[in-house]
C-alpha cells in the first residue's frame, strides 16, 4: 500500500496535532513531510521537533512532492489556500469555516471540483459517535418528521469583559466572528440533521468595547421543510450542550458534557424515556480519518466544500440579521 504524503498549511496547535496523530497512529498509510506556517518559532518547532521541511510560503509548500495539504490556517486565508492546493493537483483537508465571503466559497467549489481532488471540510460533529447516533434515529425513522430541532452551545472560554481574550473574539476580521468562527458548527450540525434552512432572524451579545464582535449568539430558522430550528453559541466561561428534537413519533433531549453525557429517547404513547448510551467526546482521528479514507480509495466525500457553502451562508446570514434587526432569506446558490 502506497504511504501518503502530506503537508500542513499552519502549524498551531490543530496543525501539531493532526502531525502528532497521522506520524504516530496512522503511518502505514500517511505521513506529514512538511509544514507552512506565518510565524518563526512554530516554524522552528515543525523543522527540529517534528522532523518536517518548512516554509513560511504557502505557495512553496504546494509545489512541494505531496499527495495532499491540510490547511488548518487562520479563516481568513482558507479560501487562497484551498484554491492554491486544488490548482496544484493536491487532496485538501479544509477546517471550517471555509471562507468569510461566499464569494470565496464558490471560488473554493469551482477549484476544488475543477481538479478533481478530493475535498474534505472538518465539521466535527459529523464524527462524534452522539451526533452519529441521533442522525442514526432521523434517518431510521424512528422520529418521524422533525417538527423542531434545537442545539445549545457554550465553549468555556469566558468574556472579554471578564478578562479572557479569545482570538476569534478579539481579530473578527480574521475569524469571521463567533458565528461563522464557532456557532458555524452548530448550523452545519442542524444542516447535516433536517436539510438546507430557509430563513433566520438572530440576536447577538458581546462585551467587547468599539468592535464588531460576537460572544452570545442566538438564532431561529425555518427549514427549507418548513419545521422549526434554534441555534445558541456561547464563548462564556460554562461548558455545556443541549440538544432537543421533536418529531411526530418521538423526541429526544442529549445533554451535559462529555462524561455525564445523556440522551433520553422518548416515543409518542409510551410512559418513561429509553436512555440510549451516548459518548459526545471527539474521536481523536476525527475527519482526518474520513479524509485519509477517502483519498485512498480516490473517492468523493459528502463532508465536501461543497456541501459546506451552506452553513457559511446561514452564518453570513445570521450576522445580518442581528446587523439589522430583521429576517434574512438564506442564499440557497
Amino acid at each position: 500500500m502506497a504511504i501518503f504524503k502530506g503537508g500542513v498549511i499552519g502549524f498551531g496547535n490543530i496543525g501539531q496535532k493532526l502531525t502528532e496523530y497521522i506520524n504516530q497512529d496512522k503511518q502505514d498509510q500517511a505521513r506529514i513531510v512538511a509544514a507552512c506556517n506565518r510565524g518563526k518559532p512554530n516554524l522552528e518547532l515543525a523543522r527540529d521537533k517534528y522532523g518536517l521541511a518548512v516554509t513560511h510560503h504557502p505557495q512553496e509548500l504546494v509545489k512541494m512532492d505531496l499527495d495532499f495539504v491540510l490547511v488548518v490556517s487562520t479563516s481568513h486565508v482558507h479560501a487562497d489556500q484551498v484554491v492554491m492546493t486544488a490548482e496544484a493537483g493536491k487532496h485538501v483537508f479544509v477546517e471550517k469555516p471555509i471562507a468569510l465571503t461566499l464569494a470565496d466559497a464558490d471560488r473554493m467549489i469551482e477549484a476544488v471540483e475543477a481538479a478533481g481532488v478530493v475535498n474534505v471540510v472538518n465539521y466535527s460533529m459529523r464524527y462524534i459517535d452522539a451526533y452519529l447516533k441521533i442522525r442514526e434515529l432521523i434517518q431510521s425513522g424512528e422520529i418521524g418528521d422533525i417538527l423542531s430541532i434545537c442545539h445549545f452551545k457554550t465553549r468555556a472560554f469566558g468574556l472579554y469583559g471578564a478578562g479572557a481574550r479569545h482570538r476569534a473574539v478579539v481579530e473578527p476580521e480574521e475569524s469571521g466572528g463567533w458565528t461563522v468562527h464557532h456557532a458555524c458548527h452548530d448550523i452545519d450540525f442542524l444542516y447535516w440533521l433536517n436539510g438546507p434552512i430557509a430563513k433566520t432572524f438572530a440576536t447577538t451579545q458581546t462585551t467587547v468595547p468599539h468592535k464588531d464582535s460576537e460572544e452570545v449568539v442566538l438564532g431561529n430558522f425555518i427549514f427549507e421543510n418548513s419545521s422549526m430550528g434554534v441555534v445558541g453559541d456561547s464563548v462564556c466561561c460554562i461548558r455545556n450542550h443541549y440538544t432537543q428534537i421533536i418529531g411526530t413519533k418521538a423526541s429526544l433531549v442529549l445533554s451535559g458534557e462529555h462524561e455525564e453525557t445523556v440522551l433520553r429517547f422518548h416515543r409518542e404513547g409510551e410512559q418513561k424515556p429509553q436512555i440510549i448510551p451516548a459518548v459526545d467526546t471527539k474521536r481523536r482521528g476525527g475527519g482526518i480519518d474520513h479524509f485519509l479514507e477517502c483519498v485512498q480509495k480516490g473517492e468523493q466525500s459528502p463532508n465536501s466544500v461543497r456541501d459546506s457553502r451552506h452553513s457559511l451562508a446561514v452564518a453570513l446570514a445570521m450576522q445580518e440579521s442581528a446587523r439589522t434587526g430583521k429576517v434574512i432569506s438564506v442564499d440557497g446558490s
